[in-house]
């Protein structure tokens, strides 16, 4: 025996088959011009900083720290879609093997079977609704964004986090999908676009006076006006459950 379910939530990815469904005349993801390259390094390795990310470029190299001295790193490269190489590891440390420590030592301590390759796309064509009907679309089904923020998972963990509140404050599922989108999409869509704008400023610039030009305004900027003006897309506060 069939029956209808009250509510379906799809959160299956930037490849979402259920958006493509639900719009159908949707240019689905496209590539953003940039790919990455990413690892956890197989032992410790001696950091200064917890987080840390450079531009180049064409190019940006960042790493987390791990509390076990361990890091992850992530490196981005201007690319075309399906560029790949046959040795990844020994590819990075030809590019970024120059750049300032720790990322010599990061690359070094990184075996080369565990790095991942990526081609970065996003949903550069926004979706007019985030809803039909009983369906919600959630995360990167919904907002797929480059990461130059940092504000994927976080804008996902805001989207399951605002039609749990409205669904128990609401007075039917379509209202509380109704409120989910006009709370959801407009947000969701505006970090997506200053992601875009924030590598387009910095991994994704390579002209050499654009370049030289981007970095004088980032030394003569207070840092702390630097800091809010990343750090303002993540203040959000969640809904009340009740």
């Amino acid at each position: 025996m069939s029956s209808t379910p009250d509510l379906v939530v799809a959160a299956d990815g930037v490849d979402s088959r259920l958006r493509g469904q639900l719009f159908p005349g949707h240019p689905g993801p496209v590539h953003s011009g940039s790919t990455v390259l990413r690892a956890v390094t197989e032992r410790p390795v001696p950091l200064r900083t917890d987080f840390e990310l450079t531009w180049g470029r064409g190019a940006e190299f960042g790493h987390i720290a791990f509390t076990d001295g361990r890091a992850e790193w992530h490196a981005v490269l201007n690319s075309p879609p399906g560029t790949r190489y046959t040795d990844a590891l020994a590819a990075m440390r030809r590019r970024f093997g120059g750049w300032h420590d720790p990322i010599p030592a990061l690359l070094d301590a990184t075996r080369p079977d565990t790095v991942l390759h990526h081609d970065i796309r996003e949903l550069a064509t926004h979706l007019p609704a985030f809803t039909d009907g009983r369906v919600a679309l959630l995360g990167d089904a919904a907002h797929a964004m480059t990461p130059n923020l940092g504000q994927g998972a976080c804008q996902a963990l805001e989207d399951a986090a605002t039609p749990a509140a409205a669904l128990a404050t609401g007075p039917t599922v379509e209202s509380a999908l109704t409120r989910y989108d006009a709370e959801r999409r407009l947000r969701s869509q505006a970090v997506a676009r200053a992601a875009r704008r924030a590598g387009r400023m910095g991994q994704q610039l390579s002209h050499p006076l654009a370049v030289s030009l981007r970095n004088t305004a980032l030394r003569l900027a207070p840092s702390g006006v630097t800091v809010r003006a990343v750090l303002r897309h993540a203040d959000w506060t969640p809904p009340s459950l009740g």
